[in-house]
């Protein structure tokens, strides 16, 4: 295997990383939002929370930014390599 080729396999590896890691932080925040909209909802200050919209608006989100992340950071390691020649 050639070192360009061991190069370019770790920054996709590196690329998978980082958007596993980036979904799971998205995704952390929606059980804390659901826990705000239940405790409002409890209070008598909002309306019911519904944790299956929630969730998806949370996924939703989470591949577009960890895909947008992860295009970014791979992007720029194989224009380096590209431009290492």
């Amino acid at each position: 295997m050639t070192r360009t080729r061991v190069l370019v396999l770790m920054w996709l590896v590196l690329g998978a990383v980082v958007w596993n890691a980036a979904f799971d932080v998205w995704m952390s925040g929606a059980p804390r939002e659901y826990l705000l909209r239940a405790a409002t909802w409890e209070l008598g200050r909002g309306p019911e929370p519904d944790m299956a919209g929630l969730m998806a608006g949370a996924v939703r989100g989470g591949v577009i930014r960890a895909t947008a992340w992860t295009a970014l950071i791979v992007g720029a390691g194989l224009l380096t390599i590209r431009l290492r020649k």
